[in-house]
């Protein structure tokens, strides 16, 4: 059964999505944009903080997503590629799906290091 994520979205609306589906959440000043597989662009009322709170409360266990810098919260399950020196992420699941996204040398540092100690922990 797929793991989900629920988000309240204003006072009139609430999203459950599986955690599969999310490729990344983009910050957008006192919003984020929520970008799912099936190339949907959600706009959410949350800050990036918000809603990294609420994987955190809402995931005991590992959930995937993890925060990456200030500006985004990726699903390391789509990390294709990772270069520090053109501060260049690639989230693809192979097939569909890829994303081409800018993000800090320090942010891309910290996601390189992260998945170096999952893979070394398997």
């Amino acid at each position: 059964m797929p793991r989900h994520i629920y988000i309240p979205n204003k006072e009139t609306e609430f999203f459950r999505i599986p955690v599969e589906n999310i490729v990344y959440v983009e910050s957008d000043g006192n919003y984020s944009n929520l970008f799912t597989k099936n190339g949907n662009k959600t706009l959410l009322s949350l800050k990036l903080g918000e809603i990294e709170d609420l994987i955190y409360e809402q995931f005991e266990e590992e959930s995937h997503l993890a925060r990456i810098g200030k500006r985004l919260i990726v699903n390391i399950d789509y990390v294709f590629r990772v270069n520090i020196a053109k501060q260049e992420l690639i989230l693809s699941d192979g097939a569909v799906v890829e994303h081409k996204l800018s993000a800090s040398k320090d942010a891309l540092q910290q996601l390189k290091a992260f998945l170096e100690r999952k893979l070394t922990k398997k």
